[in-house]
């Protein structure tokens, strides 16, 4: 029973240890002057991340955009490779060609088929590489203009303090 007491004084000692520092000394309000500096700071942080949002939205949308076409671009160049080559076929198939000629034409069709795949796959590795770079840029750059924003921010913070 006196443990059970004396357990009981030490936590109403440990709390009020605790809670009285907080309530002796009261924050000190800011003068009317100070408060309207930090709103209006609030306020430009509030503003400064929205457009960090909307930048960011409005270079994944671009971003999209491009890759949907260049991907169209690519698949329209080999439906039309495959259409002038359906063509032509039909056309040397109406000459009669013998087999050799078959063979030969089969076989420059399938090169100009694999000249279109390698040139395509080429272009679409550079494609692929430039957005890579252009989103490590733009995120680069709305790395820097966040860290400086926040620099200006925490010295404004500080003159408004001082007033």
């Amino acid at each position: 029973m006196l443990r059970k007491l004396a357990l009981l004084i030490g936590a109403i000692v440990l709390t009020f240890t605790v809670a009285l520092p907080a309530v002796a000394s009261p924050t000190k309000k800011p003068s009317p002057a100070q408060q309207a500096c930090l709103d209006a700071l609030k306020q430009q942080n509030k503003t400064f991340h929205q457009q960090q949002k909307d930048a960011e939205k409005a270079f994944h949308a671009t971003q999209k955009t491009a890759k949907k076409t260049f991907h169209d671009q690519q698949k329209a160049a080999a439906k039309a490779l495959h259409a002038q080559q359906k063509a032509a076929r039909e056309a040397f198939k109406a000459t009669n060609p013998t087999d050799a000629q078959m063979k030969a034409f089969d076989e420059a069709q399938k090169t100009a088929r694999k000249a279109l795949h390698d040139q395509q796959k080429a272009a679409a590795k550079t494609f692929h590489e430039q957005q890579k770079a252009a989103h490590k840029a733009f995120h680069a750059q709305q790395k820097t203009a966040r860290e400086a924003f926040h620099a200006q921010q925490k010295a404004a913070k500080e003159a408004c303090k001082a007033l």
